[in-house]
C-alpha cells in the first residue's frame, strides 16, 4: 500500500471515498507497534467544494485492540468519531488552527494520510483501562 491512494484532488468537484484503515496503513508510518493492535477502521471521507475552498468530512468507525494499563489484558476499543477540516486557499500562513488548513493557490493535490494517522492516534486514550476493570474500580 502506498500513500498515493490518500491523494485528494483540489479541483472543483465533490467527492466521496471509503478507506479501510488497518495494519497496512500504519506500516506507512513509524509508530510504536505495541501501542495498539489489529486496527480495523472504516473511514468515510467526503470532500465538498464551497466557494473555491473545500470542506473535508471524516467519519472514523471501527475498533482497535489496546492493552489495559492496569491488568495488561487486551481489550477492544471502539472508535466512532467525526472530524472536519476546512481547506482554504490564501497567501497567508497557516495559524496553527486545527479546523483550518491554509494552502497556497497553486496546490492541486493534498495527501490526507498524515491527517488520518494523527487523528487516529489522538483518539486513543492516554489511560487505557479495560471497561470490565473500569466498572470494578470506579
Amino acid at each position: 500500500m502506498k500513500k498515493k491512494i490518500y491523494n485528494i484532488s483540489l479541483l472543483n468537484n465533490n467527492e466521496k471515498k471509503i478507506f479501510n484503515i488497518n495494519n497496512d496503513f500504519f506500516k506507512l508510518f513509524i509508530y510504536n507497534k505495541e501501542e495498539f493492535f489489529n486496527p480495523k477502521i472504516k473511514l468515510f471521507f467526503e470532500k465538498k467544494n464551497k466557494n473555491n475552498n473545500f470542506i473535508f468530512n471524516f467519519h472514523f468507525i471501527g475498533k482497535i485492540i489496546l492493552i489495559c494499563d492496569i491488568s495488561n489484558n487486551k481489550f477492544k476499543f471502539k472508535i466512532n468519531k467525526k472530524k472536519k477540516l476546512n481547506i482554504i486557499f490564501s497567501n497567508k500562513k497557516n495559524e496553527d488552527n486545527n479546523n483550518y488548513l491554509i494552502l497556497p493557490f497553486n496546490y492541486k493535490i493534498i495527501n490526507i494520510s498524515q491527517y488520518i494517522y494523527e487523528n487516529i492516534l489522538l483518539m486513543i486514550p492516554l489511560k487505557k483501562i479495560d471497561p470490565k476493570i473500569k466498572k470494578i474500580i470506579y
